[in-house]
């Protein structure tokens, strides 16, 4: 047991210091020499190591390949079709477990999230140039994992639950920042602030799948 604790340690100091590392190089050389594919590859590893569950595993696989040709590629477009498949992968763990009553709850909310997304999509992205559809298909799929969680959480508010919501919302506000970066104006700043909350918001999904013992459910 004090084995399993020491490694839990040296994981979280390991992922903590290369989301540090990731965001000094942002600093100082935004993305020309990026790591920021480092701290997500260690949350893989950790979840094959603690959970070995095929599904988490192909969560955090799909970000760290979206974020790979992001930033390593180039291909905006590509890689967020990639972070789209991670976020559709969740929603199918989820939806499963909820009955058909719970399920009416989930539509109204998809709804919600749906129409904020879609005042941002229209408001906030300047120029969307050919990632138009790829950006919409985003918001179809962050809006509908987001709907699933929330309803997760009210229906019972245990820790998993908590942390799972509350890495969604943090993902969407790392993403709302990100969204200015990329089609607005670049200010060092809110890069910081974007990737802080981006590393935040994995390693809070990775917390969420380890307490809720890699299952969702809503009994």
């Amino acid at each position: 047991m004090k084995i399993q604790e020491n490694l839990k340690s040296v994981f979280f100091i390991s992922y903590s210091l290369l989301s540090l590392l990731a965001i000094y190089m942002v600093v100082y050389y935004e993305e020309k020499y990026s790591i920021k594919l480092l701290p997500t590859l260690v949350l893989l590893i950790g979840s094959f190591f603690w959970t070995k569950k095929y599904g988490i595993l192909t969560f955090f696989l799909a970000i760290l390949v979206g974020d790979f040709i992001i930033v390593n590629l180039g291909d905006f477009r590509i890689g967020l079709y990639f972070h789209s498949f991670s976020f559709l992968v969740l929603s199918y763990l989820s939806w499963g477990f909820f009955k058909k009553k719970i399920k009416k709850e989930i539509i109204k909310y998809f709804i919600v999230f749906l129409i904020l997304f879609l005042v941002i999509f229209f408001f906030s992205i300047e120029d969307k140039g050919d990632a138009y559809i790829a950006i919409f298909i985003y918001g179809l799929a962050i809006s509908l994992v987001t709907s699933l969680l929330f309803t997760n959480y009210l229906k019972m508010m245990i820790p998993a639950n908590y942390m799972l919501f509350l890495a969604i919302a943090t993902r969407i506000i790392s993403d709302s920042i990100l969204t200015i970066v990329l089609f607005n104006t670049y200010t060092v700043y809110y890069a910081v602030a974007a990737h802080v909350i981006y590393f935040i918001s994995n390693y809070l999904f990775f917390k969420g799948f380890l307490l809720k013992n890699c299952k969702y459910n809503s009994d």
